[in-house]
């Protein structure tokens, strides 16, 4: 978040604060001091093609790179950051997407949050279909956040809302199979649940207001909780969005810490990245994250208005 007003915190000016908060979550995290090898950003702030307003959904292929900010607009960027093409949400003035998920035959879905409802498109923006409507029962939606589609076509979402926080799953044709959660604070339970992704058989969610990733089985049974709220190594603030790699791990970002963690898939911490700022390297509440299947990680670096490219290596 930008810092907003004047005065001192605790004697220190604003400048001293900001710099002494990143070299802390620098010790923490074991950030490097030098600009990572081959990372490279692009964007600003503004309305026109490659600029953003709050970049938040991400998603990547071999090839293309695929941003949704809070203007409503679909960007679609080369790995390099060039700009190819773009278009905009049905409707936006109500809030926008946070996920982007693809299909294995390279349709884009969508779930759009504040309209209650999914969104298919192709990968260059003709809107196919949508389906679900506004309800806290089992067949509607309230703010759908992510989805995680499983091999036979089922849809795994997180889901927020009153008397919807939960994890909500439909079949390849839309119909209704199961869900769990409620509004709480212990295991099992979500507070605004804002990504999920999908292991094998495995559920895995940020529960994002609870600072802590909850991992379930496809039934519901919950196996482990992941994290907690603080700054130290395997700890999390605001984990706002999960992405998987191919070697059992996932990578975590934070907004709330300001930085990128990677966990192995049964929970064990393995190295975090980044400390705040608007430098290389640093983020200001990055929202989210995506990992493509040749390797490379972007970020959606929400309040720097710009995504960043790294190698996977910064998390190892």
């Amino acid at each position: 978040m930008r810092a907003t007003g004047g005065g001192q915190r605790h004697g220190l000016s604003r400048r001293e604060w900001f710099a002494c908060a990143a070299l802390s979550c620098a010790a923490a995290c074991g950030a490097p001091r030098v600009p990572a090898q081959g990372g490279t950003q692009w964007g600003r702030s503004g309305t026109r093609d490659g600029e953003f307003h709050r970049p938040r959904a991400i998603s990547a292929t071999n090839e293309e790179v695929f941003v949704i900010d809070t203007s409503g607009r679909m960007q679609v960027f080369t790995h390099e950051g060039a700009f190819l093409r773009g278009w905009l949400m049905p409707e936006y003035e109500n809030g926008t997407p946070t996920g982007i998920t693809f299909a294995p035959t390279g349709k884009l879905l969508i779930p759009d949050t504040h309209y209650s409802r999914v969104l298919e498109y192709t990968s260059h923006g003709e809107l196919l279909s949508q389906w679900g409507a506004y309800g806290a029962d089992e067949t509607h939606f309230i703010y759908p956040t992510d989805l995680a589609l499983a091999p036979d076509g089922t849809c795994y979402f997180s889901e927020y809302g009153g008397g919807a926080e939960r994890v909500h799953v439909f079949d390849a044709q839309h119909r209704f199979v199961r869900q769990w959660g409620s509004h709480g604070d212990q295991p099992g339970q979500f507070s605004r649940a804002m990504a999920i992704a999908l292991h094998e058989d495995m559920v895995l969610v940020c529960d994002t207001a609870n600072h802590r990733i909850q991992s379930f089985t496809t039934t519901g049974e919950l196996l482990r909780v992941i994290g907690g709220p603080g700054s130290g190594e395997g700890q999390l603030k605001y984990p706002h969005d999960i992405v998987l790699a191919p070697d059992n791990t996932f990578i975590v970002s934070e907004y709330g810490n300001n930085r990128l963690s990677r966990f192995t898939i049964d929970g064990e911490f393995m190295a975090c990245f980044g400390v705040p700022g608007r430098g290389p390297d640093q983020f200001s509440a990055p929202r989210g994250v995506a990992l493509s299947p040749n390797g490379r990680l972007f970020v959606a670096d929400t309040d720097n208005d710009r995504i960043q490219r790294f190698g996977i290596e910064v998390l190892a």
